[in-house]
């Protein structure tokens, strides 16, 4: 397979990933921006809303507003923030991430048996390929 062909393919999944995203937000009753926050919240753990803002490329007055129906919906709590309790935390309600991860894990088993049986050395290109993409595509975000 030719680079192009990767690209293209790669194209093509992520027009499938909007589309899977967009079904599991609206089961959550939340938009896509919000799923992708609390996706941010699940992997990296509570965070301020500014640093929201910063990792999902948005204002802090639309992280603001988007923490504020997160937090209606239940989705997020406030909390005090150990190290400084003048700051505030945004952290996931568990319950709602437990429903995210029960609509996805169909998804996940069924990719991690695509790579079942393929060689180490070759999952490890991979992966460096998926996180060189991922932070070129976050720098040109931000050029925009």
């Amino acid at each position: 397979m030719e680079p192009a062909e990767v690209v293209a393919a790669l194209a093509a999944w992520s027009v499938r990933l909007v589309q899977f995203n967009g079904h599991v937000a609206g089961q959550l009753g939340v938009g896509t921006t919000e799923l992708q926050c609390l996706y941010e919240l699940a992997q990296h753990g509570p965070a301020t809303p500014g640093a929201l803002a910063a990792r999902l490329n948005l204002t802090t007055g639309s992280a603001s507003r988007m923490v504020e129906r997160l937090h209606a919906g239940g989705h997020v709590h406030r909390v005090a923030d150990p190290a400084d309790r003048r700051r505030v935390l945004v952290e996931p309600d568990p319950a709602s991430l437990a429903r995210i991860g029960a609509v996805y894990g169909p998804l996940n088993e069924r990719l991690a048996d695509l790579l079942a049986g393929t060689d180490p050395a070759e999952l490890d290109r991979m992966g460096a390929f998926l996180a060189a993409a991922e932070e070129r595509t976050d720098a040109l975000i931000r050029e925009l």
